[in-house]
């Protein structure tokens, strides 16, 4: 069974996205086709097939998060003291190794439900018990790239990194789940907790399965300390000096904060890509040199990282950090604290000047169609088994649909800026993920969190916090 979707505004990528009258045909899981509209004109092919019709609202590819850990947004709040130092290890990893497999199903599914009331269609998660979160997803309707924590040098993985790798297979090979929409990747935790023998074996099953490889990489402080003293080199000039960033069918390279010009020479842009999470970056850190990635031609993609760094899993929120973010280095720079000394006309005007240049530097990165681009084309060409991202033939049916006339974004004179500055999540009015419509058509929120699985998910996942806050005495 088949639906035509019609919409006299619908985003399609050509040599530049453009919003056009559009019909879209979908038949199971899959977007079969893509033609103009004329209304006048237009009879349905096929009259089996259910149309529907969304006037002058926005159809769009639903947004992809290119790296987050969804059972992690069970933390938000939970320990911000540790904030200070480094919260994975100091923190996350004793919360992890007390984590049940029936824990993690239950706060991914709130993670889950989080994603796609934000427009989000397709995650690239990377944790512990991937049976669980696989579940979850399914339980949800989200597609997924899902990469399984491994680790045997640190970290509460060690004492299960077998299933994780077994998992990693399973998946790999599991036709039922691809049909699901969720995939597999190859997920090494970060360059300080896996050894090079494990990175030797992550490389061959790449090779053997044509897999993704999902890593952190130049973290943190600890971790390039540990590369340096180790291996006598940057994190990044280990993996391209053993040959693991040619493995598999490409590497995806998160945070990256610890990233000289040198090592962004080293990564190879038809095969590396950089991952992005912002507004975890400021409060776990510092932004990330995005800038320098941009300049290097090298491609990236946005993701939230968790609910506990973020408290959102909205990536589209992320966009708004990227566009205007650098406008916090001004009033720190030494022009801006030289005008707040001394008051000066011609300090001032400097500090405008700094301010003017700045934004003609940034130039292209800060166009609402690259920065979508982040979370639509380039996440969603990556993994050869879910294509997503595009409004096309061939791509998994993963679509939005907006009210510009929702006062969130009211008057969207220029949909692509909405998209990216405005907060969109209220206006969305219908999302359908693998084909099928999740929640109801023009009450798309309300109808998800008022429905039986959303309130059963939410009491079950809140009784195993607090059985597992319990458990550690926090």
């Amino acid at each position: 069974m088949g639906l035509y979707l019609l919409s006299d505004r619908v985003v399609l990528h050509g040599e530049q996205l453009a919003v056009t009258p559009a019909v879209i045909h979908v038949v199971g899981n899959e977007i079969v086709a893509v033609t103009a509209l004329d209304r006048d004109q237009w009879t349905p092919p096929d009259p089996s097939h259910d149309v529907i019709d969304v006037g002058a609202r926005l159809v769009t590819p639903a947004f992809v998060n290119g790296h987050t850990h969804l059972s992690m947004s069970a933390f938000r709040g939970i320990g911000l003291s540790a904030m200070g130092g480094n919260i994975v290890e100091d923190l996350y990893f004793r919360l992890e190794s007390a984590i049940t497999a029936d824990d993690v199903r239950a706060f991914a599914r709130m993670g889950a439900y989080d994603s796609l009331l934000s427009g989000v269609g397709t995650v690239w998660d990377h944790y512990y018990h991937a049976d669980a979160i696989v579940d979850a997803l399914v339980d949800v309707g989200l597609t997924g790239v899902v990469a399984p924590t491994l680790q045997d040098l640190d970290g509460p993985g060690i004492d299960f990194l077998d299933a994780q790798l077994d998992a990693t297979v399973r998946l790999a090979q599991n036709a039922d789940r691809a049909a699901d929409g969720v995939v597999a990747a190859l997920g090494p935790h970060a360059t300080d907790t896996v050894s090079n023998p494990l990175w030797q074996r992550i490389g061959q099953l790449a090779d053997a399965h044509n897999l993704w490889i999902h890593v952190h990489v130049a973290q943190s402080i600890e971790e390039y300390d540990r590369s340096v003293a180790r291996h006598g080199c940057s994190p990044v000039s280990r993996l391209d000096g053993e040959g693991f960033l040619d493995a598999g069918a490409g590497m995806l390279l998160v945070h990256g904060l610890f990233l000289p010009q040198s090592d962004l020479k080293r990564l190879n842009p038809a095969r590396n890509i950089l991952g992005f999470c912002p507004f975890s970056q400021i409060q776990f850190a510092f932004p990330a040199a995005v800038d320098g990635w941009w300049a290097a031609g090298i491609p990236f993609v946005v993701g939230t990282d968790c609910g506990a760094c973020n408290d959102s899993m909205n990536v589209q929120q992320e966009l708004r950090l990227i566009a205007s973010g650098h406008a916090f280095a001004i009033t720190p720079s030494t022009l801006g604290q030289r005008f707040l000394t001394t008051g000066e006309l011609d300090a001032a005007q400097a500090l405008d000047a700094l301010r003017r240049d700045v934004r003609q530097d940034r130039g292209a990165l800060t166009t609402p169609e690259n920065l979508l681009d982040t979370v639509w084309g380039i996440p969603g060409d990556l993994h050869p088994g879910l294509r997503v991202g595009r409004l096309e033939a061939g791509r998994r049916a993963n679509i939005a649909v907006w009210d510009l006339d929702h006062p969130a974004c009211w008057p969207a004179t220029d949909p692509f800026r909405a998209l990216t500055m405005s907060d969109m999540g209220p206006a969305l009015w219908a999302m359908m993920t693998n084909g099928v419509w999740r929640g109801e058509p023009g009450r798309f929120r309300s109808s998800i969190v008022e429905s039986d699985a959303y309130q059963d998910a939410c009491h079950e996942a809140t009784g195993r916090l607090r059985a597992l806050l319990n458990r550690l005495s926090l």
